[in-house]
């Protein structure tokens, strides 16, 4: 039986600019190397390729749903944007939740990136609550700067507050960084600070422009401390909130901890067994067709491996939003978000150990691993952290790429989006954002075979096929093409 380790580098995008380049020969030898004997692919992993809007940077999400799925899937904010345009938003029965007490809060990402979540879902959610369903609103926007640009929070502050400005009785409240509204490690401290402050559990300071700028001064937005706008308001015990994050992962931890006093709405589903699934506006039915079931049906398993803050990529996302899924599973602990800086290779180890049993067992067909130094590392915006984080991806490459010649298996290495291949932007400053750029793909035969060409270039809809056309499977029509010919080896 063959068998495929489909290796997903998190966050590395390719490019031949080395200005804040992370992602060089000089740092992965081993990869570049393996690119340059056995010759690679480069795959579109933004925009419409990956199902997002035009000119938007992909993400893990649409990235690991679009290899998974062998095909484009529109991305869940383009179909939030289209109920709100055409009012299927506004009619939703989920509003009548959110009428006990009359007064709404609106909590979440204020980013141009739409990784996690849009600016734009702030204000379209308030527009609806106070014109449409007559609601009091009191929106608590969290800065973002990782997914979005850092520095870029006092604009898009102005943008939500011109785009409420003549909306009736919706007013600001907390404003604060996403350091600890987004805490996915499992350190529930971290993120009692951020309902602690929403919830007025502890006494903050008055906002004011100037103190954010100050802040800006020598430090990104995701650390600006919970600050109150004056006149606003926290959460009070009883009150309903919107979490307008339209991916599930970094919103979990926070939603979990707010539904323990609040009634909790989301635009997604979070997967808590603490929230109700009438509280959720736009449930997302588990696709029926992707690699996983091709799998399944042709009798063969797999195995999906990462740290936890990438486990739901490797498994729900790769799985077209299947919470049960198909596949073994094996889930290392994330380090704190804090502490990567001084630890990038993160739990790198731990991830390594699963994947080399694996090989070594011969068991599944197909293991997806993600390894997450790349774009955890990345989003750090300093070239120094990312090219020790690159150095140690490459040498698990390497390691892996052994592991796979000595059990049998094949390797096929991609990533999901860019990110360490631009840390720092044209004039030295830190950029620690997703990037729009392609990424690589390397397919190393099992038995040391050089790969067959069909093409050079695609998108990550081409992924699934490759993996098939690997196992020895027919992939089927409605899968993007193989870029490998079925005698590849």
């Amino acid at each position: 039986m063959r068998r495929v380790l489909l290796l997903i580098l998190d966050g590395a995008g390719y490019s031949a600019d080395p200005r804040g380049n992370a992602i060089t020969p000089a740092t992965m030898p081993a990869l570049f190397g393996a690119m340059a004997e056995q010759g690679f692919a480069v795959l579109a992993a933004s925009g419409p390729a990956v199902g997002l809007e035009p000119d938007q940077v992909g993400n893990s999400e649409s990235g690991h749903m679009t290899i998974g799925a062998g095909r484009v899937v529109p991305a869940m904010s383009m179909r939030i944007a289209g109920a709100f345009e055409s009012g299927a938003w506004s009619r939703s029965p989920v509003w009548r939740r959110a009428y006990l007490g009359r007064r709404l809060h609106i909590a979440g990402l204020l980013s141009g990136a739409g990784v996690h979540a849009f600016a734009r879902t702030l204000w379209q959610a308030a527009t609806i609550a106070a014109r449409d369903h007559e609601l009091e609103v009191i929106v608590h926007p969290i800065l973002d700067g990782v997914d979005s640009p850092a520095g870029s929070a006092p604009s898009l502050l102005d943008e939500l507050r011109r785009k409420i400005a003549g909306l009736p009785s919706v007013s600001l409240g907390v404003i604060m960084g996403r350091r600890w509204f987004c805490d996915r490690s499992g350190k529930l401290e971290i993120t009692r600070v951020a309902v602690d402050a929403l919830a007025g559990l502890t006494p903050l300071p008055a906002f004011a422009d100037d103190v954010l700028a100050h802040h800006l001064r020598g430090a990104g937005e995701a650390s600006f401390a919970a600050h109150l706008v004056a006149g606003g308001q926290a959460l009070a015990p009883g009150e309903t909130v919107l979490m307008t994050s339209h991916r599930a992962d970094r919103a979990r931890q926070v939603i979990a901890e707010l539904a323990r006093r609040n009634d909790v709405l989301t635009l997604v589903d979070p997967g808590l067994a603490s929230t109700s699934s009438d509280n959720v506006f736009f449930p997302e039915a588990p696709l029926t067709r992707g690699l996983a079931q091709e799998l399944k049906a042709a009798g063969l398993s797999s195995r999906r491996i990462s740290e936890k803050c990438k486990h739901p990529h490797v498994t729900y996302f790769f799985d077209g939003f299947d919470q049960d899924g198909e596949g073994q599973r094996t889930c290392v602990d994330s380090i704190p978000e804090s502490e990567i800086a001084a630890r990038p290779e993160m739990s790198l180890a731990g991830v390594l150990e699963a994947i080399d049993a694996a090989l070594a067992s011969r068991g599944p067909a197909l293991v997806v691993a993600n390894l997450a130094n790349l774009d955890q590392v990345g989003h750090l915006g300093r070239l120094d952290l990312a090219e020790q984080a690159a150095r140690a991806v490459d040498r698990a490459f390497a390691r892996l790429a052994a592991g796979c010649r000595k059990h049998g298996w094949t390797l096929i290495a991609t990533a999901d989006h860019g990110n360490a291949d631009r840390v720092v932007d044209d004039d030295g400053a830190p950029f620690g954002s997703h990037t729009d750029r392609p990424v690589p793909l390397v397919v190393l035969p099992a038995g040391g075979a050089r790969p067959r060409w069909r093409a050079h270039s695609g998108s990550l809809a081409n992924v699934a096929a490759t993996c098939a056309t690997a196992l020895g499977l027919e992939a089927p029509d409605w899968m993007e093409r193989s870029l490998i010919e079925p005698d590849y080896q």
